[in-house]
């Protein structure tokens, strides 16, 4: 079994464009030539953003490396945590939930609640059954199709170490949050994000994310994973991108709240030099 992270913070950020400017699909140049092509993900597998452009395809046949946020989950120990605490934070009730959910999501109950339970919040608020063709993941086979070599930005370790160092009782607390939401919540959340998604303005994808977020996170918690997930995370992966492109041209699919911001990869890659121009990535 592969389970990936179904995350909605790490979606979306701010990032101030002109209007004719919207995209989550990018081409950077450096002021040496070399290219970085930078697409902002949704771990999602709607037919609506699946259905990659030509500019995609283009890109990739440039690009000699596939880079995403982190590396591959090749133990399925790096997903377990807090198990044996799972009886003093949750009731019979939220049991049953867990059992039902875990169905749903193909997931046997009694690997679920092994699982860190913030991550299985996560999972479970997705209104949709976990599966392997989720947008991001359907680019990095096409990247692989087309020969491109695979990197993550970080270790399974550090793509996890934000929320595992939340106390247990925020952990537990978002997995709760989440198996209160009913399933018309979910829907709408879920139909709000992709349609947000399909604007293309990351403003207004910004105000989704963070409505829908903020709504699992606990509120104690919610400005310390911000920082920690989005903005110390964007400047890392600035970095490890620059060292990255010294030798490989990149294509790039990160979750879509990496590129925005003042501090977002597209503001730093600008800061840096870098000329940017937005590409279609979907076909119309």
């Amino acid at each position: 079994m592969k389970i990936r992270t179904f995350i909605l913070l790490s979606l979306f950020l701010t990032f101030s464009i002109g209007a004719n400017e919207n995209s989550i699909f990018w081409e950077l140049e450096s002021p040496e030539g070399k290219q970085i092509f930078i697409f902002g993900s949704i771990h999602v597998d709607d037919n609506r953003v699946v259905d990659f452009s030509d500019s995609v395809n283009n890109a990739m046949k440039k690009s000699d490396l596939f880079v995403s946020e982190t590396n591959n989950v090749n133990n399925l120990k790096a997903l377990e945590g807090l198990g044996s605490e799972y009886n003093k934070y949750l009731s019979d009730e939220d049991f049953q939930k867990i059992s039902e959910l875990s169905d749903f999501h193909s997931i046997e109950t009694d690997f679920a609640i092994k699982l860190k339970p913030w991550l299985l919040g996560f999972i479970f608020s997705s209104p949709r059954a976990m599966n392997p063709f989720s947008q991001d993941n359907l680019l990095k086979v096409a990247a692989s199709n087309y020969g491109l070599a695979s990197k993550g930005l970080e270790t399974v370790d550090e793509h996890y170490s934000v929320l595992d160092s939340l106390s247990p009782e925020d952990q537990f607390q978002i997995l709760k949050n989440v198996l209160n939401l009913s399933e018309a919540d979910k829907e709408k959340n879920y139909q709000l994000m992709i349609k947000t998604y399909l604007t293309f303005n990351l403003n207004k994808i910004l105000n989704v994310d963070e409505e829908i977020t903020k709504s699992i996170v606990p509120e104690k918690a919610w400005s310390s994973v911000k920082s920690e997930l989005i903005h110390k995370r964007n400047k890392l992966f600035f970095n490890r991108l620059l060292i990255l492109a010294k030798k490989n041209v990149l294509f790039v699919a990160v979750g879509a709240s990496h590129l925005a911001g003042d501090d977002g990869l597209l503001q730093q890659f600008f800061q840096a030099g870098f000329k940017k121009k937005p590409l279609i990535p979907f076909k119309k």
